[in-house]
């Protein structure tokens, strides 16, 4: 490889690597987008919440799961024993179970399961089963988060337990983080509720239901009852993620929230997993130090390239005629004729051919001569030859080209001889 290209090769090198470098170490703007994964390190993924609670509860583990399938973990054979027991909790931007899904959660229920479900809206069912319906304050507040707060950083206050006058019940968050409450509906079910947060407009932000058993009778008391397990309901999904746990003293609003007396081992189901493995050049786009040198080393493989293409002196390689196979092929036809054994036919091609030669030279023809001997004449004057001679090869010719007329090999070869003998005396 010559040196300059060497060259070329090390600067497309250094300066993929300085480019990668320089990417790199530029700040990276956040994704404010709500994902609520596991895997996600972004403000409003999961990844700091998770850790942040498995390192503050005992037993706190995400699973890949469902209502569902935790349903079918436990047949439902009735109440189970507290160590069997669970507090399941889901956060997503907008939870919309399947038509078994409420049947699930409130088969978790009786089996003395509690289920917390954090979302910002909610299926018109189940907002219609448990007797609740989510109101706006304001609608895509969250698509304008980064530059609302950057601009007018006012926070709202959220009140525990509705004691606003105990500071230690007050929480300071960003109104764009609670776009919506919640507002109780009539509903079937025997239900004990209660609310555990509101805004400072004293809209519920989160309720916690139990349930009774269908054959409770209403005069019953506590004690009687069925020992179901609780249904939390939250409007604030974003405080439940990276940023939010991390904003202020929201995690102490979350573990209240999140307390239960009976204090179940807490399991946080990701029903939408999380995205898989992407490929290499999902990557490489994905990250934009990576995109940028990737996009220079193919500008620098095309300027390559095009240097490489510039037009290049070569020896012109010498082109050798075609040799004449005329002969050869002549041969083979020949050959071919006579494995056939049909010695008439060729010696009248080779009277065809001679009869050809006298047209091209002297524009005559035996055949055109009604009297064969006045033929031989005619041509025993163009070849010098005795006319006796002529005469007696030319009626022989004749004969054997007679239809009906046998000839053997040697009368073939015999009337051949002839013909080039004539054909080497023509002047």
């Amino acid at each position: 490889m010559k040196r300059s290209r060497i060259v070329f090769f090390v600067l497309i090198a250094v300066f993929f690597v300085a480019v990668f470098l320089v990417q790199y170490n530029t700040p990276r703007p956040f994704i404010w987008k709500p994902t609520y994964l596991h895997d996600d390190r972004q403000p409003f993924g999961c990844y700091v919440f998770d850790d942040v609670l498995a390192s503050s509860f005992d037993d706190y583990r995400v699973e890949q799961k469902s209502l569902y399938k935790v349903r079918m973990e436990y047949p439902d054979t009735g109440i189970l024993p507290r160590s069997e027991r669970r507090t399941y909790l889901l956060i997503q931007d907008v939870y919309s179970p399947p038509d078994s899904g409420l049947l699930d959660i409130r088969s978790l229920l009786r089996q003395g399961h509690n289920v917390v479900i954090c979302a910002s809206d909610f299926s018109e069912e189940m907002m219609e089963t448990f007797g609740f319906s989510v109101e706006y304050n304001e609608r895509d507040l969250i698509n304008v988060f980064d530059q609302a707060v950057r601009l007018d950083p006012v926070r709202d206050t959220i009140y525990y337990d509705n004691r606003i006058d105990d500071d230690y019940h007050l929480y300071r968050v960003f109104p764009q983080l609670h776009p919506v409450y919640l507002e109780l509906q009539e509903c079937e079910l025997d239900r004990n509720m209660a609310f555990l947060a509101r805004d400072n407009h004293d809209h519920p932000l989160a309720l916690i239901m139990s349930l009774y058993s269908n054959d409770a009778e209403d005069d019953m008391d506590a004690e009687s009852r069925w020992d179901y397990g609780s249904l939390l309901i939250v409007s604030t999904p974003l405080l439940f993620t990276n940023y939010g746990i991390l904003d202020g003293d929201n995690a102490s609003y979350i573990f209240r929230l999140l307390y239960f007396p009976d204090n179940y081992p807490i399991v946080r189901l990701e029903e939408s997993h999380s995205a898989a493995s992407p490929s290499l050049l999902k990557a490489i786009f994905d990250s934009p130090a990576l995109k940028a040198a990737f996009y220079s080393l193919l500008l620098l493989v095309l300027l390559l390239m095009t240097n490489a293409a510039q037009r290049k002196q070569r020896p012109i390689p010498v082109v050798t005629p075609p040799a004449n196979e005329m002969l050869r092929f002549t041969r083979l036809i020949g050959n071919l004729f006579y494995q056939k054994r049909d010695y008439q036919d060729l010696l009248r091609k080779k009277y065809l051919y001679f009869r050809t030669e006298l047209r091209r030279r002297y524009a005559t023809d035996p055949e055109t001569e009604p009297d064969p001997k006045a033929a031989a004449e005619r041509l025993a004057a163009r070849t010098g030859l005795p006319v006796e001679e002529v005469t007696a090869d030319f009626v022989r010719l004749k004969h054997l080209l007679s239809d009906g007329t046998r000839v053997s090999e040697a009368d073939m070869r015999r009337a051949i001889d002839g013909i080039n003998h004539w054909k080497r005396k023509l002047k």
